[in-house]
Order: C-alpha cells, then sequence, then structure tokens
C-alpha cells in the first residue's frame, strides 16, 4: 500500500449556480475534465439532488467529495453567500482544510475581497444572513458558522478576476495549472502482463499505440523490477488507474508478481469499482477461469512451491475464477486489434 492520501477527485468545486453555472464555472469545470483533473462539480452531479435532505442542505454526497477532494476551488462571486448549501459547504471546506492535507483556493469573481467583508455587516449578503437567522431561528449556531467561515476567507491566499482585468480564458488557464500542479495523478490505463510473452509483441505494441492517443499509462514488467513481490508504488498505480488490462497469455499464471497484481485488480473492481479488461492472448478464457492446460500446470507448480493450502496460492486460484464474470478479447497471433476506450 501506498502512503499517499486516498482522494477519490482532484478537484472540488463549489459554486453558486444563478452567478456562474453557464458562464465562468462552467468552462472552469469543462477546461479542468479536458485536462483530465477528476473534478466533482455540484451543478453537474445529478445524485446531489437526489440525496439532499430538504433544498437548503449539503447532502451527504457533496459533504463526502470534499473530504475525498485534493484541491477546493471555491468561486465567490456576488450572491455566494445567498446561498444556504454553498455556506454549507463552504463550512464543511473550512473544516477539512484544518483536518487533512488539503488545499484551499477562493476564487473572488466579480466581486471585491473587501466587499465579502462588507457583505456580512450591511448589504444584500446581511439582509440574505439575517433572513437566514430569522428563517432558522432553532440554528443560531449554524449561522454563525457561517459567518465565521466567511471571515477566515480574508486572510487566504486567492485568486481574482474583475471585468475589465484580461481574457477570462486566460483567468482559468491559471486555474487549471495549479490544478495540475496538485493533482494526484491518475492513470487511464494499467497494463498487467507476463513480461517474457508480450513485452516486445502485442503488450508493447498497445502501450505505443495508447501513449500515442495521449492516454497516461502504467505498464508494468516483473521482468525488469527486482525481488518477487510487487513493490507499493505498483500498488499504488493500480489503485490510481481508471482501467486495468490484464493480458492473459501461456504463462502469465506461472509469474507469482503477475499473479499478485491479479488479485489488487480484482480487490479494487470490488471495493472502489473499477474497471478491468481482460485480453486472452493465445489462450481460451475457459482456462484461465478453471485453472486447465497451461494455467492447471502453473497452478501445480505454484502450489508445489508454496504448498497446497497456502492462502496464496487460494487468493490467485480465486482472482482467476473471478474472471469468467468479466466482459473480455480473445486475441491470436497476428491479430492487430485497435482499442477504442472513452473515459467520460
Amino acid at each position: 500500500m501506498t502512503n499517499e492520501p486516498n482522494n477519490k477527485y482532484d478537484v472540488f468545486l463549489c459554486l453558486v449556480g444563478p452567478d456562474t453555472r453557464y458562464t465562468f464555472a462552467g468552462n472552469l469545470y469543462n477546461a479542468l475534465r479536458r485536462n483530465r483533473i477528476n473534478t466533482f462539480f455540484t451543478e453537474d452531479n445529478h445524485h446531489d439532488e437526489l440525496l439532499l435532505m430538504n433544498g437548503d442542505q449539503i447532502s451527504p454526497f457533496a459533504l463526502r467529495a470534499i473530504k475525498e477532494s485534493n484541491l477546493l476551488i471555491v468561486v465567490l462571486s456576488p450572491n455566494y453567500a445567498s446561498s444556504p448549501r454553498n455556506l454549507d459547504e463552504f463550512v464543511a471546506i473550512v473544516r477539512c482544510i484544518k483536518r487533512k492535507k488539503q488545499l484551499l483556493l477562493p476564487v473572488f469573481y466579480k466581486v471585491e475581497r473587501g466587499e465579502i467583508m462588507d457583505a456580512i455587516f450591511s448589504g444584500p449578503d446581511q439582509q440574505a444572513l439575517c433572513v437566514f437567522e430569522e428563517r432558522f431561528g432553532d440554528y443560531k449556531e449554524r449561522v454563525n458558522e457561517w459567518k465565521d467561515a466567511l471571515l477566515e476567507v480574508y486572510g487566504w491566499t486567492a485568486m481574482e478576476y474583475q471585468n475589465g482585468s484580461g481574457y477570462e480564458y486566460e483567468f482559468i488557464r491559471e486555474i487549471v495549472d495549479i490544478a495540475k500542479r496538485r493533482q494526484r495523478r491518475r492513470y487511464d490505463v494499467f497494463l498487467s502482463f507476463r513480461g517474457r510473452d508480450t513485452r516486445h509483441s502485442f503488450t508493447g505494441f498497445l502501450y505505443k499505440a495508447f501513449c500515442r492517443e495521449g492516454f497516461y499509462v502504467f505498464m508494468d514488467d516483473e521482468g525488469l523490477e527486482g525481488g518477487n513481490q510487487i513493490s507499493p508504488t505498483i500498488m499504488g498505480a493500480i489503485e490510481r488507474s481508471r482501467l486495468s488490462i490484464v493480458v492473459f497469455s501461456e504463462n502469465y499464471g506461472y509469474s507469482t508478481w503477475c499473479l499478485d497484481e491479479l488479485s489488487k485488480i480484482i480487490e479494487c473492481v470490488k471495493t472502489r469499482n473499477q474497471m478491468v479488461w481482460p485480453i486472452f492472448y493465445n489462450v481460451e478464457k475457459s482456462d484461465v477461469c478453471n485453472q486447465t492446460k497451461s494455467y492447471g500446470d502453473a497452478m501445480t507448480a505454484q502450489e508445489k512451491r508454496f504448498g497446497k493450502d497456502s492462502g496464496k496460492v487460494h487468493k490467485w486460484r480465486s482472482a482467476l475464477s473471478e474472471i469468467a464474470n468479466l466482459e473480455g478479447e480473445h486475441l491470436r497471433e497476428n491479430q492487430y486489434v485497435m482499442l477504442l476506450i472513452n473515459f467520460g
């Protein structure tokens, strides 16, 4: 296992819908996605509405996303303090950055930093807060938390955009660059294969094709690593991959390295809902799943090495059997394959 924080999202994007949903924030969200920055956008998540206890409270789904995000971007626009849900999100964000190693990036969009301070005590937002105090009379502590969180904004490093201060697309690019630097990079694809079988043929060509198309690929090769156990780096790479492609070839089952990778991949399928794509290269799916022919010989050899009742061997057999439930591709020698993968 790696020691890195297990964050599901690179960015949590918090904003007031009517102000910027279809303009600045929407454009920022699209720019983040184009750069493959995994972003939770409250206005784009239909599950959020389903999980709201009522229209004024933050949902458990959004609260969990805040805790699981590496960078928290809050777009403070003229009407930000008029939304109870946004204010609850903001309080949760402030609490998270105090407890975890998360970064908060306030973005003042067409509102001066000082205006936020003034608005708390006078102006439209103060009127809104007064209304909230009347509306949530039994929850005065909640209203005070909103005020305290907004007051903290004044001291944070932030980005500001005003009319006439430059092109908006350049401002968005600056924010995306910050997100890139903070991004805990996820792999698009993790390739698991037996090096001696396909390193210089199918898997090697597949890796080059993915890279040529701009995908971020982790290509593991047990033949290039030392020792008999896979490293924490590889374990972490499997966890951070959107898709694992397992190339089952004739000698895959003889490698304890490959079998450990497969066990970890199956674990991530179950616990993280990750995708896995098995490719059966010059072997039959039934032989892999049922451990017959070369895979039967391989597992017999593993039992002789580690013992028939070994928990490790049992885990490997179970992982191979799990492949029966997955869709895959059967490939023969000299077949040319193009894999088109859409990461939404």
